[in-house]
């Protein structure tokens, strides 16, 4: 199964943003990062974790940090032909819960969540072990 049926409405902010700005946008908009574009063209995205760890924990005042200065640069995207599968490998092999998804031009059109892919995946495998239990449950032939 691909991700496009997993695909949210993509935030996006430019690298001059301050870091209190783009958290006021997670929380307004309910989401945990967002994408960072410049000239449209993707240069990083800033996660909560980007925030807590690069301004908070050293002390730094978030209405003067630009959002260039903390978000993570080298940032993979998929596009929605993507397998969850897949998409959920590459986000534990990075350690990230957001992955831009963008088009055949590069262009950024939604965010995948691991928090939306992993929901579906418990729904897939609870089928397949319910599917199972019946099975082997099953009293027929030789059974």
């Amino acid at each position: 199964m691909d991700v496009k049926g997993f695909v949210r409405r993509v935030v996006i902010t430019h690298p001059r943003a301050t870091a209190r700005t783009v958290s006021e946008a997670m929380v307004t908009e309910g989401t945990g990062a967002i994408v960072v574009l410049e000239d449209g063209k993707l240069v990083g995205i800033i996660s909560e974790r980007d925030i807590v760890a690069r301004v908070v924990a050293k002390g730094l005042d978030p209405s003067s940090v630009a959002v260039s200065e903390v978000m993570t640069r080298e940032v993979h995207t998929v596009t929605e032909s993507v397998s969850v599968g897949r998409a959920l490998e590459m986000m534990a092999q990075g350690r990230y819960r957001h992955l831009p998804v963008a088009n055949a031009a590069g262009q950024v059109i939604g965010m995948l969540s691991i928090r939306d892919l992993v929901g579906q995946r418990i729904g897939e495998l609870t089928l397949k072990n319910d599917d199972l239990v019946a099975f082997i449950s099953a009293d027929g032939p030789g059974g």
